[in-house]
């Protein structure tokens, strides 16, 4: 995957097979000027690039293949093989090649997949560590696609640590990009859409969805991709919950019509129906969607049944459902661990955690949170560290240990205000 400039084509060739310079000069060029071609300093005539090509036996094709198009077949390549050994460093290798030659064209291809590949292994490190690069490349190109896709990038970022309002602030910019740039795609409208009302609904502000969701209802037909579509079903039926119930049932059906009996998929959509009705206050429906949900995930691999699982104890515990939010908190820590998943276990040793403390087991809730503590610090974002400190200092209040619940209130203070 090196990237090689004609002349150091021509170096590298020459000096494999031992010649020097005045061996290749012959009297067809100068010492001198094969000097400057080998160092990039001048571009050789295409009949001077065919002799050196002979008398080095190497191919002219290879020999005068731009850099650029050696970045463009590498891109193809990393697009396609994310299982490429060294993947992660081939992809900065790339990047930090374009950018040193100006390719921001191509730059900016490079930065957004590793942004990506960065967020789908949660290194939040790393990405902090090209956010301004990646801005500064679409600042340089100029182009609304970039700006469009930075925009969302940094919006899915947020969103996946539950920044939720920073990550509405993003998507506000992506659709302002859309409808005042003559940048027009109903398509890519649907899915700023479709994040933006995500965020509404983890931060439970209902009353802000209506106009979004009516818009949102107005594209989903133009949406061909069945895995797209359903997901915007699946959501729009969730919103529906709260504004018309024929309409909720209608996208209901028309969400299980088209995640085609998949278990997974149809589970995650009666779990998320369930939180609306849970906020409807209506408890047994809901719980009735919960248990068909678990039904459902069943028959689904260990790590999707421990995703159902701890989102259903979730939504119970916020609704005061504890009785069967209990009944299967044993079952998702035995889980989690199996999975060796961090988040699944930060998750499933907390909520063992805030069971252990109302029974006023102080002293197993303790250790149950701190274990929750230490996977949380493997991936969390800022919210949930704040969020974890503050449940670890309440803890620590109701056991009396003052000096302890100062320690992590003073840690979760540092978190809001860094300064």
């Amino acid at each position: 995957m090196e990237i090689l400039a004609t002349g150091e084509k021509i170096k590298r060739a020459r000096i494999y097979k031992g010649l020097t310079l005045k061996d290749i000069c012959g009297d067809k060029l100068s010492i001198s000027k094969l000097s400057c071609i080998e160092n990039d300093k001048i571009k050789a005539e295409p009949e001077i690039l065919q002799y050196i090509s002979k008398k080095l036996d190497i191919d002219y094709d290879y020999l005068t293949e731009s850099t650029k198009t050696q970045l463009e077949r590498n891109l193809k390549m990393l697009k396609s093989k994310k299982s490429i050994e060294g993947y992660e460093d081939a992809l900065k290798y790339n990047l930090d090649f374009s950018l040193k030659n100006n390719y921001y064209d191509l730059a900016f291809e490079f930065i957004h997949i590793l942004f990506s590949y960065y967020l789908e292994g949660r290194e939040v490190n790393k990405i902090l560590d090209i956010t301004s690069t990646y801005y500064h490349i679409c600042y340089k190109s100029g182009e609304n696609e970039h700006y469009f896709l930075y925009y969302c990038d940094m919006g899915k970022y947020l969103f996946s640590y539950k920044e939720y309002d920073q990550a509405i602030i993003y998507y506000n910019m992506a659709k302002n990009i859309l409808e005042n740039n003559n940048y027009k795609d109903d398509i890519r409208l649907a899915e700023v859409l479709y994040f933006e009302i995500l965020c509404y609904v983890s931060m439970k502000k209902f009353n802000c969805i209506d106009k979004l969701t009516f818009q949102l209802e107005t594209l989903v037909g133009q949406i061909e991709d069945n895995e797209f579509a359903g997901k915007i079903y699946h959501l729009l039926a969730g919103v529906f919950i709260f504004i018309n119930e024929d309409k909720f049932m209608e996208y209901e059906k028309k969400t299980y019509e088209l995640y085609n009996d998949n278990p997974e998929k149809m589970g995650k959509a009666k779990l998320d129906f369930a939180f609306s009705m849970l906020h409807m206050n209506l408890r047994d429906k809901a719980i009735e969607y919960i248990r068909e949900g678990l039904e459902l995930c069943s028959r689904c691999d260990e790590a999707i049944r421990v995703n159902y699982i701890i989102g259903s104890i979730g939504a119970l515990m916020e609704y005061d459902l504890y009785d069967l939010a209990e009944e299967l908190c044993d079952e998702a820590l035995n889980y989690a661990i199996q999975s060796g998943n961090v988040k699944y276990i930060d998750r499933a040793y907390y909520y063992k955690a805030i069971f252990l403390e109302k029974r006023a087991k102080y002293e197993d809730a303790e250790m149950y949170m701190n274990l929750s503590l230490d996977a949380l610090l493997k991936y969390g974002g800022k919210s949930e560290k704040v969020n974890k400190y503050m449940d670890i200092a309440n803890m620590y209040y109701k056991l009396g240990a003052v000096k302890d619940a100062l320690k992590y209130l003073t840690l979760a203070m540092k978190f809001e205000d860094p300064l």
